[in-house]
């Protein structure tokens, strides 16, 4: 049985990974309250004393609009914070285990492995390759899991997530846009948590490994399914990128493949409709 921290631990996908992982593991949980993966004596204090076998790195500063008006913290939490943590980890003799993103790539190609190279279009997706960089400096014993467009039944602190963002307004009888020209993969993060913990169980090499529900979709195609599973009919309109409020480029197609996983044995998650069914038979029991 392994030691786990989980740092982030009142997050949406933390919520899921805690309730995978303690089952064939001692899971600890630390959240901002505890230390700021930024403040580097702050997270090494915490991490030596808790003595893990493995960290995984939740915590992130991920809406995209902060994250243009305000880089700084962007590159705190997502860059330095990752090297903060790395480092901790390796000092200890953890591995540790550091989310990225669809958003380090720039959308040229409709999709992308883990040896494409990558080219952030926006403040978010160039702090966390930031990040990804210096995870590989501080701590060659590492996961890096590129994953996107998550949904998860717990609320973080982030609010909403896509799924429960649209049934709040076709609850509130709302006109609701979405943009149908930019593509990639919904990722249920109770499936990205299972996922997770094959990959750990496997002992798996260090390196990057992209994790998603397989399907590409557009964030229209999505939400027209979720009012289809919710027995919905809101006024749902398709717009271009352009007409919406935000300003912020953002790829086209953003959709993950992976060559690793593959390369370990490693099945590719499920469909990400399959996965919302089963999210939306939770939902309703909430």
């Amino acid at each position: 049985m392994s030691k786990i921290l989980i740092i982030g631990s009142t997050g949406q996908l933390a919520f899921d990974l805690i309730r995978v992982l303690k089952g064939g593991h001692e899971v600890i949980g630390s959240s901002r309250a505890d230390f700021d993966v930024a403040d580097s004596p702050a997270a090494g204090s915490f991490i030596k004393k808790a003595r893990p076998d493995l960290i995984i790195n939740t915590a992130a500063f991920h809406k995209t609009e902060e994250c243009e008006l305000n880089p700084e913290r962007s590159f705190a939490v997502n860059s330095l914070g990752a090297y903060n943590v790395a480092k901790a980890a390796k000092e200890t003799g953890a591995k540790f285990v550091f989310f990225s993103t669809d958003y380090v790539f720039d959308g040229s190609k409709k999709s992308f492995t883990e040896s494409d190279a990558p080219n952030p279009l926006n403040v978010y997706g160039a702090s966390k390759l930031a990040g990804e960089l210096l995870t590989s400096a501080g701590n060659d014993n590492y996961y890096i899991i590129r994953t996107s467009w998550l949904f998860g039944i717990h609320r973080s602190g982030k609010g909403h997530n896509f799924v429960t963002l649209m049934l709040e307004k076709a609850k509130n009888g709302e006109t609701i846009k979405v943009v149908g020209d930019q593509f990639g993969l919904p990722t249920y993060t109770h499936d990205l948590a299972l996922k997770i913990k094959e990959l750990i169980d496997k002992n798996a090499p260090a390196g990057i490994y992209h994790m998603a529900n397989s399907g590409p979709c557009s964030w229209h195609e999505f939400a027209k399914k979720i009012f289809e599973l919710a027995k919905l009919a809101p006024n749902l309109e398709q717009i271009k990128s352009g007409d919406g409020l935000s300003k912020i480029k953002r790829p086209e197609y953003s959709v993950l493949t992976s060559e690793n996983l593959k390369r370990e044995g490693i099945k590719n998650m499920r469909p990400w409709q399959e996965a919302l069914g089963d999210f939306m038979l939770e939902y309703d029991k909430k």
